[in-house]
């Protein structure tokens, strides 16, 4: 085997372990907002930085499931690139938006041209003031 054929060989390699450990991290944030959507519970928290002793919801159940299982565990949080933690906000919420997505999609395909109703209650909350959901 020649110089460049091996280079381009340990390239592909590493290309299949980036691969696979970037499928990891999205597949652990990814359970982390389905566990979070289903519970109805609050994604981050009042105190994030790393001293915190229990930064939010996301963070800490991320943890969670890198304590019990290793590969999660080896490829994120600390163990990941800085910019491949895959646990900022705008992901997190990349990650709802398609769910919410697949849902309305669901819905929409089950109801075919059938009439539908959309139920809004109003619900106060004592330090947001009111707001009003909206379920279909």
């Amino acid at each position: 085997m020649n110089k460049k054929q091996h280079i381009q060989t340990i390239i592909c390699r590493q290309s299949d372990r980036a691969h696979q450990e970037y499928r990891t991290r999205l597949n652990a944030s990814v359970d982390c907002v389905i566990f979070l959507l289903r519970q109805g519970m609050a994604f981050r928290g009042n105190d994030e930085s790393e001293n915190s002793k229990n930064q939010c919801n996301f963070l800490e159940l991320l943890k969670f499931l890198g304590n019990h299982n290793e590969d999660i565990n080896n490829v994120t949080l600390c163990n990941a690139l800085e910019n491949q933690q895959m646990t900022t906000l705008e992901i997190q919420k990349d990650i709802v938006n398609t769910f919410a997505i697949e849902t309305t999609d669901a819905i929409i395909k089950e109801l075919g041209n059938g009439l539908f109703s959309i139920l809004v209650d109003e619900a106060h909350e004592a330090y947001a003031g009111m707001c009003l959901p909206s379920l279909l």
